[in-house]
């Protein structure tokens, strides 16, 4: 095991200071040993930053420990080896049965990576070439320049892009596997060629090596002992961080429109922000965060705030703020979430406010506990609360989440169970490894590149900041989640799942959607968001907006920045819907504002502010209770 005490930190930085201390000569040197004389003829600053590598080397090899497991699994062992071994012994059957097809498959690779070669040395030989094959669209690993220009890197991009076409199409190729196997194997197949990328490799990125002779090694030096510093805790599981955290603070520089808390229960508080404009509409705007995520998102900095945004339009906007479950809330599920989070802070913003209906606004998983709690009241007898409903990004859907998909089966959520309800809860920093490898170029390797290998400093993003800020899950919550809304897809089947002994059935909701999803969503692809509006057509207009799951939803209205998609007509499915779609330019906020007056009443002056109690300033203790660090 990795030890953990603070002596033991240290000594990696301890030995970084040591090896820059000056070296006392050996009087007893060996006149025999010609590499130490080689070595000896380094350059100064060279020679200290090969010394400074060897020792940090030498400490990763000594402490490692190959026993330590990854704390989530993601790549398990033996369901990495139970995938390829259904996968390969389908593999066998299909090429048997088809040995001409395996034959032109490795005809065609081999013929490709020959016609390469040929081209490669007409490039030495001062001729111009048209490649093989290039990157796809939106990969941004081969951006340096000397990808094209030097024949060298040009010939190992290509052949690494050829490589991995051919795999990739083996298995794409492959009749009569498990549909669930063939998603499994492809993911792992994909995760293992993106490690394996140039890129990655300090000899064999250009971009590196350029950094590299240009501070004589000392890129790489520093770089390791990031890297090192980084997982000092993880034994080298942890992930490179996405911006700098030490630049921002919650209620200092990000959440800092000015609300209080009003109302708090042990599982959430509820936010009240100020007014800033004279008249207001009467029915307020109840936010509902992931239970995954923090509140702030929607109130980063003043320039993209959304609830400041909103305040200025007239709005009276109420968040609520979710607690940081810890052991002691294991037991809680959706029935807490739902009715005791979502439909509690309901009856609390309308009894503040004197109004019989609210405008609820819902992101993500915040949007699967407000569909449940939309299907849970279209039952109920009394009055529906809720004068519309607003779902940004909130899968419905899961049998279209991609590749989300590869990390739910029953194999996974047996040994999932099973440790979740040891701890109590579901640490949200796993959550953030999920995510991570969905992308993990942009999000994991690029960020290996670009703070281990050229030692470059984190920019300041505050969306990346809050995507580290999460929050732990109840164990049973997240249990009922995966197993029952997502495996099961129970809300695609009607009446399927209960909340309190009623069935939900979609088809029941009759209140107002607003459905907003983003064209590059990784999490919630937008066709899965899209199924809200199968489910209700009368009575849900859908947006779709560009960018992805955080980016496309903050996109403040001043920056006139992405665009977005409409429908005016019926259609019969998301492939048609797609297909007639309108594209408007800038932000889709002001879309959604034309939309939300049909339902936020007449403009009114209140004393709400002044007649509520302050139990404490935003952003309220709940989001504090934890701040990110470097464990990912």
């Amino acid at each position: 095991m990795l030890n953990t005490n603070s002596e033991y930190q240290s000594e990696p930085k301890k030995k970084l200071k040591d090896s820059k201390k000056p070296r006392k000569k050996n009087s007893q040197k060996n006149t025999h040993d010609n590499s130490s004389k080689y070595f000896e003829q380094f350059h100064p600053s060279v020679k200290e930053g090969l010394e400074t590598l060897n020792e940090l080397y030498s400490s990763f090899i000594t402490n490692f420990s190959a026993f330590q497991p990854n704390p989530l699994n993601i790549f398990d062992p033996e369901l990495m080896a139970k995938t390829f071994s259904e996968t390969h012994q389908v593999m066998m059957n299909t090429y048997v049965v088809n040995p001409d097809k395996w034959d032109e498959k490795q005809k065609n690779y081999l013929n490709d990576l020959d016609e390469l070669y040929q081209r490669t040395i007409d490039r030495f030989q001062g001729q111009e070439v048209d490649p093989i094959i290039i990157p796809e669209k939106g990969d941004r690993r081969f951006k340096a320049s000397e990808w094209e220009e030097l024949p060298v890197f040009d010939y190992l991009k290509q052949a690494y892009l050829l490589h991995s076409k051919y795999i990739r199409d083996m298995v794409e190729s492959l009749d009569g596997i498990n549909p669930k196997t063939k998603e499994k194997a492809q993911f792992y197949i994909r995760s293992l060629l993106d490690a394996a990328s140039p890129t990655n490799s300090p000899f064999t990125n250009p971009e590196v090596l350029r950094e590299t002779l240009r501070t004589q090694g000392q890129n790489l030096a520093r770089g390791y002992q990031k890297l090192l510093d980084d997982n000092a805790n993880s034994n080298f599981l942890s992930l490179p961080m996405f911006t700098n955290l030490k630049e921002f603070e919650v209620g200092k520089n990000l959440g800092t429109t000015k609300g209080k808390v009003v109302y708090e229960t042990p599982l959430f508080q509820l936010l009240y922000y100020q007014p800033t404009t004279e008249m207001v509409y009467e029915r307020p705007l109840l936010i509902i965060p992931p239970w995954i995520n923090k509140y702030y998102i929607f109130d980063l900095q003043e320039e993209n705030s959304f609830i400041k945004w909103a305040l200025n339009k007239g709005l009276s906007v109420f968040v609520l703020s979710w607690i940081n479950p810890d052991e002691t809330y294991a037991d809680c599920g959706f029935g807490d979430y739902v009715l005791d989070g979502v439909l509690h802070a309901i009856e609390v913003v309308l009894s503040i406010s004197g109004q019989d209906k609210l405008n609820i606004m819902a992101y993500c998983t915040g949007g699967v506990a407000t569909t449940l709690l939309a299907g849970y009241l279209a039952k109920r007898i009394e009055k529906n609360p809720i004068a519309s409903i607003s779902l940004l990004a909130a899968p419905i859907d899961f049998e279209k989440m991609g590749d989300l998909k590869v990390f739910i089966c029953e194999d996974q959520l047996a040994s999932l169970e099973e440790r979740v309800k040891k701890i109590g809860y579901f640490p949200g920093d796993e959550m953030v490894r999920v995510f991570s490898i969905l992308r993990a170029n942009d999000l994991i390797w690029t960020n290996y590149v670009n703070t281990y290998l050229l030692n470059k400093e984190l920019f300041p993003l505050d969306f990346l900041y809050w995507n580290c800020d999460t929050t732990h899950i109840p164990a049973a919550l997240h249990i009922e989640y995966l197993r029952y809304i997502f495996l099961e897809n129970s809300l695609m089947h009607p009446n399927t799942f209960s909340v309190d002994g009623i069935g939900i059935d979609l088809k029941a909701i009759k209140t107002p959607i607003f459905a907003f999803a983003t064209r590059s969503d990784h999490i919630v692809p937008w066709e899965s968001a899209y199924a809200i509006k199968e489910a209700c057509p009368e009575n849900t207009t859908f947006v779709l907006g560009a960018s992805g799951h955080v980016a496309g939803i903050i996109n403040p209205e001043h920056r006139n920045k992405y665009c977005y998609w409409k429908v005016d007509k019926e259609v019969r499915d998301s492939k048609e819907w797609i297909k007639e779609a309108k594209e408007f330019s800038g932000s889709w906020w002001p879309e959604w504002y034309k939309w939300i007056q049909n339902y936020a009443g007449e403009k009114i002056q209140t004393s709400m502010w002044q007649d509520t109690p302050n139990i404490e300033p935003a952003p309220g203790r709940y989001v504090l209770s934890t701040c990110p660090s470097n464990n990912f």
